[in-house]
């Protein structure tokens, strides 16, 4: 059965395409995810329009993070944290507290999934990237402080 994708499935196709696929994958799976539609004639003489409809929503997303990003470069996020001995933390500040921490100083919306960074184990200053395409991206410093010892 021939279809034509409306969204990007990993493995099958891209938004756009047009895919042979076997028909009960097409009805039980892409058919009621909306990731695709039949491949009629109106539906291939509608892609072109459907492409400019694409296009434009991917422009208002593009400068949506382009303004998210230039909220979010260049900022130096200062967590304080308890250490051993030897600057190792216990435990790890990870991706989703990151992205929680950015959503309260940048006051934007960042789902954890787009900070790249491995598990911050030491105290000092880490490099941090947001993803938010393959051609819009963040950098932002973190430092980690040791929390004081009370005695």
């Amino acid at each position: 059965m021939e279809v034509l994708m409306i969204n990007t499935v990993p493995r099958v196709g891209r938004k756009g395409e047009f895919k042979t696929v076997a028909e009960g994958f097409a009805r039980n799976y892409l058919f009621p995810r909306n990731f695709a539609i039949p491949a009629t004639e109106g539906a291939k003489k509608h892609l072109d329009l459907m492409k400019t409809s694409w296009e434009k929503q991917a422009q208002r997303e593009k400068q949506a993070y382009l303004d998210m990003a230039g909220k979010i470069e260049g900022l130096v996020l200062k967590l304080t944290r308890k250490s051993g001995d030897k600057g190792r933390l216990f435990g790890s500040v990870t991706s989703a507290e990151l992205a929680e921490e950015i959503n309260k100083l940048a006051k934007v919306s960042i789902d954890k999934k787009l900070v790249v960074a491995d598990h911050i184990k030491e105290i000092g200053e880490h490099e941090v990237t947001i993803r938010f395409t393959g051609d819009v991206k963040a950098h932002m410093k973190v430092v980690i402080v040791a929390e004081e010892k009370k005695e």
